[in-house]
């Protein structure tokens, strides 16, 4: 099992450089970097080689991997449509993507889909949405890269996403919190989803700020990710807190107490 922290997450206004070393000073053994237009976001460097150059150096002088994309911008430009123009376009973003995190080697691309993305079984964008996604990582030649779709739905709608996708690098980037936070039985979904299902994870704790002080029962998520056999990357995607460094250093020893 690796760590890794969103790159959010160890403070306000800090430089890439700093959150590589904040991150390596921590103990964690990634960053997960997000592709999305905003101040003091990192991630959209990985689109050009010359930030790539950046990042990958930075990979090698804090012995850090940059685990995962947390692809933002599929919000905006994506497969999840009828439209055979906005599709391809969809479909040309992933394509770049893929080349990005080929590049940087990283484990897998969180695909967010919340709001009006959340996948639904009836909806007709789904099949064209999760066709795209197979026809890119195909075409793209990484076997190696997972492709994770992230959302907050019961399991039924889970284990269609996999069914649909009928692929085996896409899947599920799973969130303990957001789904104890809408009343799943995290333990239970991790056992029937098992590693077909879910290709990443992300630490977070529901009804509290820190790990250990909600609803998130550790130790059966713990326990439900070793009976699968999933060995790949846990990503913090914790709260804050008014004292970053605190929390995540909280959060990263309270996880390390079960995994």
């Amino acid at each position: 099992m690796r760590f890794a922290v969103r790159e959010n997450l160890m403070g306000p206004n800090l430089s890439l450089e700093d959150k590589f070393r904040r991150a390596a000073d921590l103990g964690f053994d990634g960053l997960e970097i997000i592709p999305k237009e905003g101040a003091w976001l990192h991630g959209m460097m990985a689109f050009d080689a010359e930030g790539r150059d950046e990042l990958l150096g930075l990979c090698d002088e804090y012995s850090i991997a940059i685990s995962a994309l947390s692809l933002g911008i599929y919000r905006e430009a994506n497969c999840l449509t009828t439209d055979e123009t906005e599709w391809r376009a969809g479909k040309e973003m992933l394509l770049r993507a893929i080349e990005a995190a080929t590049d940087l080697e990283c484990a897998g691309i969180l695909l967010p889909h919340f709001g009006p993305m959340e996948p639904k079984l009836d909806d007709q964008r789904l099949e064209p949405d999760l066709r795209g996604i197979r026809e890119a990582v195909e075409e793209a030649g990484n076997p190696d890269l997972a492709m994770c779709v992230e959302c907050t739905v019961d399991l039924a709608t889970m284990q269609g996403v996999v069914e649909i996708a009928d692929h085996p690098q896409i899947g599920i980037y799973y969130d303990m919190g957001n789904l104890r936070k809408e009343s799943h039985d995290p333990g239970a979904m991790i056992r029937a989803l098992g590693t077909r299902g879910i290709k990443m994870v992300h630490a977070k704790e529901a009804g509290a700020e820190l790990l250990g002080d909600g609803d998130v029962d550790l130790q059966d998520v713990a326990d439900a990710l070793r009976e699968i056999g999933y060995d790949g990357w846990i990503a913090f995607e914790t709260a804050p807190t008014s004292d970053p460094m605190a929390a995540i250093e909280h959060n990263l020893a309270e996880v390390r107490k079960y995994l």
